[in-house]
């Protein structure tokens, strides 16, 4: 039995205690954790236990056995899934772009490079018995710019003989034209919108320095009377105490129903900024804010590095079963790592496109993915492990020896808002929380509490 004794940062003497892969957490003293300790340490749980405790843990379904660990993602490399990077161009100026998007030399997708990745993908997915494949149309920039390409990879797609699922990631700034042909041909949207007009237009501004969110809003009102499914990225920067602010006004504004927070710490266009600890917990204190805004107004908020209820074994599938190729023909292992500008480019860059053949480079593969195994080992003592797993290579990763295995402030605010959620869930659920429960479970109290 797997479990894991996390002290309350803001209650001593108050503990969580939570078993992360079956999904279940709740509060108790000392002497609780140290019975559950005790029970999880127990090869046959011979452990001498008070009939009320017993019936407590039993009615919860602590004595449940942990399930079968995930296995780690698999070495072949059949991707049914073509992530096509269509332009490092934009008709944005957005502050913190992790690509700076519009300032290297144009570069555009070719119809040539979708079809082929359309192709393997399809094929994967015959070869393997799936019943469809997907294709993303992602950055460096903005998809829509490269339209007419989009357009043909599309249509490629769906001439395929098994079924297509298409999205798309967009800042949301089109025509009426293309709103339409949108809304009539994709199966769904990541709608890049920061928050208020005012977040929105000092974050994201025009080419020329104009206003974007009027443009962006307008695309929000016709996905919402045409009943487009769609949710909505986020990114926010400081001061933080606006994400909460932001957070209201798109439950107000929107009906989208899913939305996706991350930090952007960077004060300059490319790549990732580092966090002080200061930023960072300000980040975590306006996240929870806005998070428990988000559930007042039956949504969801989530942010990647704190998923309650995630069991994995990667944090992210893109780099071991999707086939990214940016403008150029190169396949990497991530959207954000879009061209070789990116500082971590030498490990992200796993093979080319060339004349419609697919080359992977196997051991540039091997070698990133032996890289994440080796920092979420060394995260094995973490309660994070199961959920995080490691965390994101392109925002966690440094450029430099060894540099997989540094431990930033990032790490802090994952663990930090893992905890917070945990007690939101436990005092949603009357002091439990479990994640395959229908209805909370009574208890007297928010806590379970023993003697010594």
């Amino acid at each position: 039995m797997e479990i894991e004794i996390i002290s309350v940062s803001e209650s001593p003497g108050k503990y969580i205690i939570y078993k992360p892969r079956t999904g279940l957490a709740f509060i108790g003293n000392h002497a609780m954790a140290a019975i559950a300790q005790r029970l999880a340490e127990s090869p046959d749980g011979q452990v001498d236990v008070s009939p009320d405790i017993d019936d407590f843990l039993q009615s919860i379904g602590f004595y449940l056995p942990d399930p079968p660990e995930p296995p780690r993602p698999e070495d072949s490399f059949l991707p049914t899934t073509a992530v096509l990077l269509m332009t490092n161009q934009c008709q944005l100026r957005c502050t913190y772009c992790y690509a700076a998007a519009g300032e290297a030399p144009p570069e555009k997708l070719t119809p040539e490079l979708g079809y082929a990745a359309i192709d393997a993908v399809c094929k994967n997915a015959m070869d393997t018995g799936r019943t469809a494949f997907e294709v993303s149309f992602h950055g460096g920039g903005e998809p829509t710019f490269n339209w007419h390409v989009l357009k043909a990879c599309a249509e490629y797609a769906r001439e395929k003989p098994l079924l297509a699922r298409l999205t798309l990631t967009s800042n949301g700034i089109w025509s009426p034209r293309q709103c339409d042909w949108i809304v009539n041909n994709l199966d769904g949207l990541s709608l890049s919108l920061d928050g208020s007009p005012e977040t929105q237009d000092n974050q994201r501004p025009l080419l020329l320095g104009g206003r974007s969110s009027e443009l962006v809003m307008r695309t929000v009102a016709e996905l919402d009377r045409r009943e487009f499914a769609y949710s909505i990225r986020m990114t926010a920067t400081a001061p933080w105490e606006r994400l909460p602010q932001d957070m209201r006004f798109l439950c107000e504004n929107t009906g989208c129903r899913n939305f996706q927070v991350e930090p952007a710490f960077n004060t300059e266009r490319g790549g990732h900024g580092d966090s002080d600890t200061d930023a960072g917990m300000a980040f975590v204190r306006a996240y929870l804010e806005a998070h428990d805004i988000a559930t007042q107004h039956g949504r969801n908020l989530m942010y990647s590095g704190a998923r309650l209820g995630q069991v994995t074994t990667t944090f992210c599938t893109a780099p071991y079963n999707a086939l990214i190729v940016n403008g150029g023909g190169a396949i990497v292992t991530c959207y954000e790592v879009a061209s070789p500008a990116h500082p971590l480019s030498s490990i992200s860059t796993i093979g080319s496109i060339n004349d419609r053949a697919i080359a992977i480079n196997t051991d540039a593969r091997s070698h990133l993915h032996n890289l994440m195994a080796e920092r979420r080992d060394a995260c094995r003592d973490c309660f994070c492990y199961w959920s995080c797993a490691g965390d994101c290579y392109a925002r966690v990763f440094a450029d430099e020896p060894d540099g997989h295995q540094i431990r930033g402030v990032r790490c802090q605010m994952n663990r930090t808002l893992t905890e917070q959620l945990l007690l939101r869930r436990m005092a949603e659920g009357n002091g439990v929380w479990q994640k395959s429960a229908s209805a909370s479970v009574p208890l007297n109290g928010m806590e379970m509490e023993i003697s010594s």
